[in-house]
């Protein structure tokens, strides 16, 4: 079982799209992408209501106690509600990735098109696994 909705779309660099229909979509960050931070979340440097994203562009920053990992949008479109509640609590993020630890609203410009460019159903599973083990790879053997 994976650890996280069918439903939603992936993008490469680890955030998600939840479609919640032609002019409203959800954006957040998986759980890879928070293991990668190596810490818990120091602050955060998120667009405004209002502001335009692009496509495989960075629309965001999360630092870490002595790191920082950029969040790439995984669609195009106008900003129109930030998740305020990870401002004031960024361990939201932690404990719900795929629920309340949302981190965007947008309204998309070019939502089927740009849909397509991103991972979603049975090609979701076997990125995932693979991302899964790659970083598994990576990782040092503990110590006895």
């Amino acid at each position: 079982m994976l650890p996280f909705p069918e439903n939603l779309y992936f993008h490469q660099e680890h955030t998600w799209v939840h479609y919640e229909g032609p002019n409203l979509c959800r954006i957040g960050v998986d759980e890879i992408f928070l293991k990668d931070l190596k810490s818990s979340i120091t602050d955060m440097d998120l667009p405004t209501e209002g502001d335009e994203i692009s496509q495989d562009e960075v629309c965001g920053i999360l630092r870490g106690k002595s790191t920082r990992k950029a969040i790439f949008a995984p669609l195009s479109g106008e900003i129109v509600d930030v998740n305020q509640d990870l401002l004031e609590d960024p361990e939201i993020l932690v404990e719900d990735p795929y629920g309340v630890g949302w981190i965007l609203l947008i309204d998309p410009s070019e939502p089927q098109e740009e849909l397509e460019n991103l991972l979603h159903g049975e090609q979701v599973i076997d990125w995932w696994m693979t991302e899964l083990r790659n970083r598994q790879a990576a990782s040092p053997e503990p110590q006895p």
